[in-house]
């Protein structure tokens, strides 16, 4: 079973939002157990790009055309300038297994951005809209008017709110809105960043002319480059340093520089199960600095629709498993580290957080620390954290990076199966279950509010 982490274009944005988005392959955190990481996204299942045994093509020598960089650097330099925007965003993405998707990336998308910021957020906009269409008209609304936002379902004819959590509630579908503008909007120092956290241009050359959406575009390869350091092996031990390359075909329009379309291929060489994700992003009606006010980004839901909990909304944006919150847990039967067995049986009248992981998946044990912790502080209480140990490549690893790392909390191992039953198809999953069996919680990724929606399943199944 193939896996490979996300690519990168707006991670220090959309971190594990998007599990789809450009975001850094993530690489394994050695803080003490007791540290917890937020925002660690899940590694999705691809398919390669390249059969294996190919030969490789000679390596092409980077150039940067002053013309294409120029053309670049005006398109940047534009959505800089930029009040706000306006258009309607498709993206198709290729290499990733259709069941990983987010809901509505697979369809055209209404967007509205309003630039404006008071720097209390991460995202470098203030108030936005993202509609998903279908038809020309909108399936569900998301609005954020700068102090709370609204997740409106027009099918199911029901609604969340939230406040200043409205990012947990967007979740995965932040993958829809417009990466590259977004991406080039970043404030690197406003987050504590310098330009070695993002890939530097390498090579930039003119493809040609062409017209997208009835406007004559310019068409520029860009090559962007970046050192990923501190990535393990699956015993855990430091790699050497490998290069990440990120090659995007933009078009951009003449009469405005913005860009029309965006194609975007990783590679990392040498490390083909990290390559595979490819994406084409294309903008339409494009409206740079748009009219707008309080009516566009209005958090109102219509009156007869029925309101519903922001945590069961947010769980609905990820991949869809086989089971879902308020299902029974499947039953299982496996080892733990001591070879002694363990059952859901056993483990009745306990809220039980099962954590699906593998030694070589970054993102997995970017979360450890995280689960670590929730561990030492509902220790005491009806709560029992179980690592599930799942499609891992060498015998024994699981357990030699758990004493290695000195976690404590349990773990399970050979857990395949179990993960095929309940449809999970992309690592860390966690599924929190009550004391009555129940799912309370389904997380797919390490969400950006970190554990704070795990610990509310706990808590919640702990009080019923």
């Amino acid at each position: 079973m193939l896996q490979a982490p996300l690519s990168i274009s707006a991670s220090l944005l959309l971190t594990a939002s998007m599990a789809l988005t450009c975001a850094l392959p993530a690489t394994a955190d050695d803080t003490a157990p007791g540290t917890p990481v937020k925002g660690v996204p899940m590694i999705p299942l691809v398919t390669r790009t390249k059969a294996p045994g190919a030969s490789e093509a000679p390596k092409a020598v980077d150039v940067i055309d002053a013309k294409a960089k120029a053309i670049n650097d005006r398109g940047i330099e534009t959505v800089k300038k930029l009040k706000g925007v306006e258009m309607v965003a498709e993206m198709k993405v290729e290499g990733v297994d259709p069941s990983m998707l987010p809901p509505g990336l697979d369809g055209k998308s209404r967007v509205v951005l309003d630039f404006k910021n008071d720097g209390s957020g991460p995202a470098p906009f203030g108030r936005f809209v993202l509609e998903s269409m279908k038809d020309g008209k909108p399936q569900t609304r998301f609005a954020f008017d700068g102090k709370g936002a609204v997740m409106i379902d027009m099918p199911t004819k029901s609604y969340a709110v939230s406040d200043a959590q409205w990012f947990q509630l967007l979740g995965q579908r932040a993958a829809a809105l417009p990466q590259w503008y977004i991406e080039n909007r970043m404030d690197m120092a406003a987050m504590h960043r310098g330009p070695e956290d993002m890939p530097a241009m390498v090579a930039a050359t003119i493809i040609g002319e062409e017209t997208v959406d009835g406007t004559v575009c310019d068409v520029v390869k860009v090559v962007r480059s970046m050192k990923l350091e501190g990535m393990e092996d699956d015993d855990g031990k430091p790699m050497e340093t490998k290069e990440m390359r990120i090659t995007e075909t933009i078009a951009f329009a003449r009469a405005d520089g913005l860009p029309r379309r965006v194609a975007s291929a990783t590679e990392i060489p040498g490390e083909e199960a990290m390559s595979g994700m490819n994406t084409l992003a294309t903008f339409s009606g494009v409206k740079a600095d748009p009219m707008m006010d309080e009516k566009t980004f209005a958090t109102a839901a219509p009156a007869d629709f029925k309101k519903q909990d922001m945590a069961a909304a947010a769980d609905q944006q990820g991949p869809e498993m086989k089971v879902k919150a308020g299902d029974a847990a499947l039953d299982f039967k496996l080892m733990d580290l001591a070879g002694k067995e363990v059952t859901l049986a056993s483990l009745k009248g306990k809220v039980v957080l099962l954590d699906f992981w593998a030694t070589w998946c970054g993102p997995c044990k970017q979360a450890m620390p995280s689960i670590q912790k929730i561990s030492e502080d509902y220790k005491g209480k009806d709560v029992v954290i179980l690592g599930v140990n799942t499609w891992e490549k060498k015998e024994g690893a699981g357990k030699k990076y758990m004493t290695d790392k000195g976690y404590t909390y349990g773990c399970l191992l050979a857990g395949d199966d179990l993960a095929v039953a309940y449809g999970i198809s992309g690592i860390p999953t966690l599924i929190v279950i009550g004391k009555d069996g129940k799912i309370e919680k389904i997380e797919v990724g390490f969400g950006p509010e970190g554990d704070k929606g795990l610990r509310t399943a706990i808590d919640a199944g702990l009080a019923k």
